[in-house]
């Protein structure tokens, strides 16, 4: 009986899991280079990356959206799964995480990393769910 729901229940994880896969790596990511050149973070440097990322989050959604009271009406993507894979995104949120932390030698660099990392890769993110659905044949 399991294997019957297997494959179905196996796609629907995988489909379902991309933007929070990719948005895991880039946060852990991020915070590794922040670490190597600022040493452990305390809570005020935590929160302040926290802080940085959820600015950035509000900032696309409002660049995406038009406003955060707007409510979320899309229907779920329908696109070739190698835009799941995040492979830009995910690389070019680390690149700027890099240049944030490694170049910002004060308490600044926690927000400005946490910001950069999602604000580049929701917005290359954008850009490579727009080549999937782009090149995606349609169903």
């Amino acid at each position: 009986m399991l294997r019957r729901y297997y494959g179905r229940n196996l796609r629907t994880a995988v489909g379902a899991s991309g933007a929070p896969y990719g948005y895991t790596v880039t946060v852990w990511t991020s915070g590794a280079l922040l670490i190597h050149a600022h040493g452990l973070p305390n809570v005020l440097q935590a929160l302040m990356f926290m802080a940085g990322a959820v600015a950035g989050y509000a900032l696309v959604s409002m660049i995406a959206f038009g406003g955060l009271g707007v409510r979320f009406k899309e229907q779920p993507r329908h696109s070739a799964l190698w835009g799941n894979l995040h492979f830009l995104s995910i690389g070019f949120a680390i690149g700027a995480s890099y240049l944030a932390s490694h170049s910002i030698d004060n308490i600044v660099a926690w927000p400005a990393t946490g910001f950069l990392a999602t604000v580049v890769y929701l917005l290359v993110l954008g850009l490579e769910y727009a080549a999937a659905d782009e090149r995606s044949p349609e169903e």
